[in-house]
């Protein structure tokens, strides 16, 4: 019998010898090693580069911490002080059809003209807001907006503020 007749169908299978059964345990053996050395190693590169990576995030997340607390060092603002005696102060009582002028909707916030001093402040704008002051300040020092926004996020604000420092917040904490 050659080799060219065992694959063909027209073999009798009762004419084939059996196989080595120590060959045949031999090559299970050697699969079964070869693949757990293989997945051994592999799980371990795994957790070496989660372990890289979670010691970067850590290292990131401590200079985060340190920017925010030297953002907290830094004074108010100086047009806060500005804008009080505007405020505080008015000349003249505006005609109540120019009031308010609507801007583009974002939830609870209403914009104001600049020409005009209400008798009585109806919201705090954005940049002076107290949830949004140390936003502000991270753009002024120079952290990129796009990372300033996905911070804003994280921590459940509108980052969509970002873009207008001048915004009117109806529902605005001044401190």
């Amino acid at each position: 019998m050659d080799a060219t007749s065992a694959i063909t169908a027209d073999v009798d299978k009762t004419q084939i010898p059996p196989l080595n059964h120590k060959r045949v345990l031999a090559f299970v053996n050697h699969f079964l090693v070869s693949t757990c050395t293989f997945l051994n190693e592999f799980a371990l590169g795994c957790e070496t580069k989660f372990v890289q990576m979670e010691r970067q995030l850590q290292k990131t997340e401590a200079a985060l911490l340190i920017l925010e607390a030297k953002l907290a060092s830094i004074p108010t603002e100086p047009h806060l002080v500005d804008d009080k005696p505007k405020v505080s102060a008015p000349t003249s009582a505006p005609s109540e059809s120019n009031a308010s002028i609507p801007a583009t909707e974002l939830p609870t916030t209403e914009i104001q003209s600049d020409t005009e001093d209400p008798p009585e402040c109806i919201g705090v704008r954005a940049s002076e807001d107290a949830r949004y002051r140390k936003f502000f300040k991270m753009v002024h020092v120079g952290v990129p907006a796009p990372a300033v926004k996905q911070k804003m996020q994280s921590e459940g604000l509108e980052p969509r503020i970002l873009d207008n420092p001048d915004l009117i917040l109806a529902d605005g904490i001044r401190e």
